[in-house]
């Protein structure tokens, strides 16, 4: 697996995404932030790369990533990240 076609996918399919959760901190809170941040902030992201870089998803294709495959490690990725900071939230909370 190529990992640095992978990192840059995810950096670019999380902008939008950490954008969206930065928003959410602010109106929501940090909890919600963060399952946004795992959950539907990744389809915010892949709408935006769907729209501006679309192409790209040729290269990915070439290097043996499908769509499907990319978003799978893209949410495990996020799943990992989160579900330590969501413990630490718990924790600090009360």
């Amino acid at each position: 697996m190529n990992l640095t076609a992978f990192f840059k996918y995810y950096i670019d399919i999380n902008f939008l995404n950490l954008v969206f959760s930065i928003i959410l901190i602010i109106s929501s809170g940090a909890f919600w932030a963060t399952v946004n941040f795992s959950s539907l902030g990744i389809l915010i992201g892949f709408w935006g790369y769907h729209l501006f870089k679309e192409q790209e998803y040729y290269m990915y294709y070439n290097l043996g990533f499908t769509k499907r495959k990319l978003l799978l490690l893209v949410w495990i990725t996020n799943m990992l990240i989160s579900v330590p900071i969501l413990g630490l939230i718990f924790l600090f909370q009360s």
